[in-house]
């Protein structure tokens, strides 16, 4: 077996399942690496989620961080390959890889990757870091892209995807389109019932801009198109966003946070479409694992990697940023009555279960270690 580390500064608890998909490897025994503490209100997944976790706690000063074992690893271990999660803000990792590399274990950095055209200063101290990985594993296709655009070798790039739990969020699918698990209704949080339900699971911050999505539904309602939203999370927004959905009699029911997955699946199944007028990220894995499309902004360059999920009336949309009319009008498109529902919760699961879910993460993964591996990058 193969030995390979995978240094995270902490593993949020929703990377259990890719985590736990890794660890059932035939080809790699993996050792994963983390503080075991939540992080900045995120929680740890459980060390003992896997067959080999190590504790490494880490210190942030001024958005840098350091963690020395990474170093102590790097300098020390016995591996055949290393990941890091490849943040440019972590000194450690840097000092790390290049021991490695000085160690000839190859190095691979797992990150969204680019996002956007940068700068020519931040583009050349990107590529400068991202020079010390035999390999760079990014979220999606733009990512890489945008990488061979701004100089780093194409073929030193792999496509990983993200993912959330599919194997928990299709049990739980199973339980409620055979009728098992109906305990949660959305319609019944709104005075009437019946109209289509817009739902957005996230935090409620200026960020996200659901004050647009407001406006919106008050533009359906003035063209005679009603429906009722549901905002599924806590926030800073929060008051700012009950005032002006009281001040314009808005149908808008606002359930706080909610953590639980068998409340959540019911609502989002149930919900006629995801809106996400800021960016969007792990809310559209969310969402589409249990049918349901997702729509939010045309700015690539201000969006997250997972919006690649969105496959033009297919999954979801894209409107014109910032343009509450165009929301309205992409929104009136999808709530449609003959949209034909089956067909597109059929096409959202499809798209999740090709590219992103933790099966399909884990073997690119370790397809890229097997690639290093056998061409001898290090």
């Amino acid at each position: 077996m193969l030995r390979v580390a995978i240094v995270y500064h902490m593993w949020p608890h929703y990377r259990r399942a890719v985590m736990e998909a890794l660890d059932r490897s035939q080809k790699v025994e993996y050792l994963f690496v983390g503080s075991g503490e939540p992080f900045e209100g995120i929680l740890h997944v459980d060390p003992e989620a896997v067959s080999r976790f190590r504790r490494a706690p880490f210190i942030v000063r001024n958005r840098f961080l350091w963690q020395p074992q990474a170093v102590e690893l790097a300098a020390r271990g016995q591996l055949d390959a290393i990941i890091f999660l490849g943040n440019p803000n972590f000194i450690s990792t840097w000092v790390a890889a290049w021991i490695a590399r000085r160690r000839s274990i190859p190095v691979l950095f797992w990150e969204h990757g680019w996002r956007r055209r940068e700068g020519r200063i931040k583009s050349k101290l990107r590529l400068l870091f991202f020079a010390l990985a035999d390999r760079v594993l990014v979220y999606a296709p733009r990512a890489k892209h945008l990488g061979v655009a701004a100089g780093y070798p194409e073929d030193r790039i792999d496509v990983v995807y993200n993912s959330l739990d599919y194997a928990a969020s299709d049990r739980l699918y199973s339980l409620i389109s055979s009728g098992e698990l109906s305990d949660v209704d959305p319609d019944s949080f709104f005075d009437e019932p019946g109209r289509p339900i817009i739902i957005c699971t996230a935090r409620l911050t200026s960020a996200c801009r659901f004050d647009l999505l407001l406006e919106a539904v008050d533009i359906l309602r003035a063209q005679g198109t009603r429906c009722n939203v549901l905002l599924v999370g806590d926030g800073p927004m929060a008051l700012a966003l009950r005032e002006l959905a009281a001040a314009r009699s808005l149908p808008v029911h606002f359930l706080g946070a909610c953590y639980d997955e068998r409340i959540l699946s019911q609502l989002l199944y149930r919900s006629t479409v995801t809106v996400s007028p800021g960016k969007v990220g792990l809310t559209a894995m969310h969402s589409l694992m249990y049918g349901t499309p997702v729509i939010t902004h045309d700015n690539d360059d201000e969006q997250m990697p997972e919006v690649e999920a969105i496959r033009e009336g297919v999954t979801g949309a894209r409107f014109k940023q910032n343009d509450p009319q165009s929301l309205a009008n992409v929104i009136c498109s999808w709530i449609r009555p003959d949209v034909d529902r089956k067909s597109v919760r059929s096409h959202c699961r499809e798209e999740i279960a090709a590219r992103w879910c933790p099966e399909v993460q884990a073997k690119l993964i370790e397809s890229a270690i097997l690639k290093v591996l056998s061409h001898g990058q290090a």
